[in-house]
């Protein structure tokens, strides 16, 4: 969302295409096209200080799907794109969020999975990352062990780690790290 911004931000603000029509084009798809709509509603909110409502009401005649996280199975929920241009408007009005002091380096650093997969909720306080997962096969770069985060917790300054899903590894290293270093 962020990077998405800062181009249109200076494409409008080109001088060489001050005249011209600049098209934001996206496929039929219908995830596509929510995840479309939310890029141009997020421009709307952090650029042009819209609120969430005023940038929904562009798309509201059109139908999304909604959006889910990245797990299998049946969704229990229903998150709209007007939940999603809402949680903008919440973490801007927040301090969670601002556009100019975004850092997009650290986010793309961090949001590699052989980085830890981590991103901010609450910036400074709640960290969400994958699921850290006792593995025998060093190669595998698909999954994180609780050791590998160690050293990004130590950086990050986090303290507590909770475990919210199910069991895929030993708390007692992450507990052992934890009480090493309160």
């Amino acid at each position: 969302m962020h990077a998405f911004c800062l181009e249109l931000e200076k494409l409008l603000n080109d001088p060489k295409y001050k005249s011209a029509k600049i098209y934001h084009y996206c496929s039929d798809d219908i995830a596509k096209k929510a995840n479309a709509a939310f890029l141009m509603g997020a421009y709307e909110i952090t650029y042009l200080s819209r609120t969430a409502k005023e940038a929904w009401s562009i798309f509201e005649k059109e139908k999304f799907v909604p959006y889910r996280d990245a797990a299998k199975g049946i969704c229990n929920y229903q998150c709209t794109l007007l939940h999603c241009l809402e949680a903008i408007e919440w973490a801007q009005k927040l301090g969670w969020y601002n556009r100019l002091t975004f850092d997009l380096e650290e986010y793309k650093k961090y949001e590699r999975l052989e980085n830890g997969d981590l991103n901010w909720i609450i910036p400074g306080k709640i960290m969400a990352f994958s699921t850290p997962v006792d593995s025998d096969d060093p190669k595998d770069k698909t999954v994180s062990t609780p050791e590998f985060y160690i050293s990004i917790f130590k950086e990050l300054e986090i303290e507590t780690v909770l475990r919210l899903g199910a069991k895929e590894y030993e708390r007692e290293v992450v507990s052992l790290f934890i009480s090493r270093n309160s």
